[in-house]
């Protein structure tokens, strides 16, 4: 049996149910929407007194039933056109082999920071191949996904608070990279054949920093051989096979300055590549005016680029092997160690601000406190 309905609330069956009008933001106008579960009148009234104050500030959430796993599908697809394809892919990724699989059926609005808690610790320690464990930096950035995404959920009113927010994290350590000394990067660089088509590539990845997206992106109208100065604008992705030209990360357009040895490797370049440009004719494929490309002047993609240093660097003695982006580590670190101020570093290697390459390269900053003491002697007393 149910009662009749008294102050927006009534008993259905066993529960008790109450109604608040709600605004529809596409008409204007208001309509009802019920919410039961009740055990009891009382617990409803307060329900519904709750929702009518939110009301009537604007920020009511309806209550709803749409999984975590329907929102991560809808906010992905939505943010697929602000975000670079790299990062889409990443995403992607990320969401269907981590967040989808844990938590992708439960109602989003169910979700907790002791819930999410307990999400994280169990891809740490489960959520990788065969059951094995994560590492901790990839369960942060799915943490990070599913903040995000939480956020705007609570943008959207969907949810009134981020679950992530206040949730518990796998201690990240910070990962430890190989990087070459001054000598050693000397050393490479000196074993590498003139004539090799990719020497002014791995020339001036040392000796600027640039990132691997940066270096194959680059082209002959943002080099200035004359003034040693390298204009970065543009990046290159890969997906699947195929290049994608984006903004560099973070947007960080910059100007790099170049040393006397780097210019006169890309002055030898240039010309070897003019002479193949001529030899191929019309059958040339290279319309961008690239820096680095094959023979045909077809784009070099980032992924073979990456196994083709790894290679070489395994086959060169007197230095320990080093993944391509630990050379960018390694022009970093020289820098720093030979007392480069750190901003000066961060706009050479286009982080957004000096505070990303202190939190990553503060271990190769020298620890000279007792130079310190001396520099403010000689300043202030002259001895």
């Amino acid at each position: 049996m149910s009662e009749h309905m008294r102050d927006g609330i009534i008993l259905r069956g066993d529960t008790y149910s109450y109604v608040v009008r709600e605004c529809d933001p596409q008409t204007g106008r208001t309509k009802p929407r019920w919410v039961g579960g009740f055990s009891t009148k009382k617990a409803a009234r307060a329900a519904r007194d709750t929702a009518r104050n939110a009301v009537n500030r604007g920020t009511y959430v309806a209550p709803q039933n749409l999984t975590v796993g329907n929102w991560l599908d809808t906010w992905i697809t939505g943010h697929s056109v602000e975000l670079k394809p790299s990062t889409l892919k990443s995403y992607q990724g990320n969401i269907t082999r981590y967040l989808k699989p844990a938590i992708g059926r439960e109602r989003l609005q169910s979700l907790s920071p002791s819930r999410l808690s307990v999400v994280f610790k169990d891809l740490y320690e489960h959520g990788g191949k065969e059951g094995g464990a994560l590492s901790p930096r990839t369960v942060e950035f799915a943490r990070a996904v599913l903040r995000r995404a939480m956020q705007d959920a609570v943008m959207d009113r969907i949810i009134e608070v981020n679950p992530v927010v206040g949730t518990k994290r796998p201690r990240v350590i910070k990962p430890r990279h190989t990087t070459w000394t001054g000598a050693q990067l000397q050393n490479f660089l000196d074993t590498l054949p003139t004539e090799d088509r990719w020497t002014p590539l791995w020339t001036l990845a040392a000796s600027t920093g640039m990132r691997r997206g940066e270096l194959l992106a680059l082209r002959w109208a943002q080099v200035d051989l004359d003034g040693g100065v390298i204009a970065v604008e543009r990046s290159i992705t890969q997906i699947h096979r195929e290049p994608i030209y984006v903004a560099p990360k973070n947007h960080e357009r910059r100007d790099v300055n170049i040393d006397s040895r780097t210019i006169a490797s890309l002055r030898v370049w240039r010309k070897a590549q003019m002479g193949e440009r001529l030899a191929w004719g019309a059958a040339y494929r290279g319309s961008d005016g690239l820096v680095f490309t094959w023979e045909d002047g077809r784009p070099v993609l980032p992924d073979y680029v990456t196994k083709m240093f790894s290679a070489l660097t395994a086959t060169t003695r007197g230095v320990p092997r080093l993944k391509l982006h630990e050379l960018r580590h390694s022009h970093a670190t020289i820098l720093l160690r030979a007392g480069v101020p750190v901003h000066i570093v961060a706009k050479r290697l286009g982080h957004k601000d000096a505070s990303v390459t202190l939190n990553v390269y503060a271990d190769s900053i020298p620890a000279d406190d007792g130079r310190a003491v001396d520099v403010f002697s000689q300043a202030v007393w002259g001895a």
